[in-house]
């Protein structure tokens, strides 16, 4: 079983509808995703935020959600006030959070290749624009299923535009998938 770094979880963390002071104060006592967000000007950022808005509002099941994000405290202000203002969010503009989980840098097959083409018409169709491109062009996005500091569930990204079925995140579904450890199972 994979495991939230202590470092993550003690570090000081500013940012939106925040709960405590340190990561780990800012998530619940049952399992919630932890989405690590590409820069705020993504496309595939402001899709992902978009779909778990209209996902977690419709369907009861779904976990609560804490956002990370690398770029300031007032670029994420202006960016949540305008799509999604409830939501959790912690900045961090050094992107040392996406380093200590290993959410890396993507290649040029990742953030580029003709699946990100496709996604971006995807995302397009749905609404979505490009918008100012922030200071981590190549960062790849994260998503964790996490129960406190227990890793349960995580969607491994083969390009930048690849989203996950959110309707299939363990604990939404009724029965686990393969990929969910069945050592702990959803409150």
């Amino acid at each position: 079983m994979k495991f939230l770094p202590k470092e993550i979880l003690e570090s000081q963390v500013e940012g939106r509808n925040l709960t405590g002071p340190s990561f780990g104060d800012n998530l619940p006592q049952k399992p919630s995703l932890v989405v690590f967000l590409r820069h705020l000007g993504c496309i595939f950022c402001r899709e992902t935020v978009e779909d778990l808005r209209v996902f977690s509002s419709s369907m009861a099941a779904f976990p609560p959600i804490l956002f990370v994000y690398p770029d300031s405290v007032r670029d994420g202000e202006e960016f949540f006030s305008r799509f999604w203002p409830e939501a959790k969010a912690i900045s961090n503009p050094n992107a040392s959070f996406y380093e200590q989980i290993q959410v890396q840098e993507g290649n040029l097959i990742e953030l580029a290749g003709p699946e990100v083409w496709v996604s971006a018409v995807r995302a397009l169709a749905k609404g979505n624009f490009y918008g100012v491109q922030g200071r981590h062009l190549l960062r790849m996005p994260g998503v964790f299923l996490v129960l406190k500091d227990r890793i349960l569930w995580t969607h491994s990204y083969r390009h930048i535009g690849d989203e996950p079925d959110w309707s299939k995140i363990p604990g939404c579904t009724p029965l686990p998938t393969d990929e969910y450890d069945p050592g702990i199972l959803p409150a």
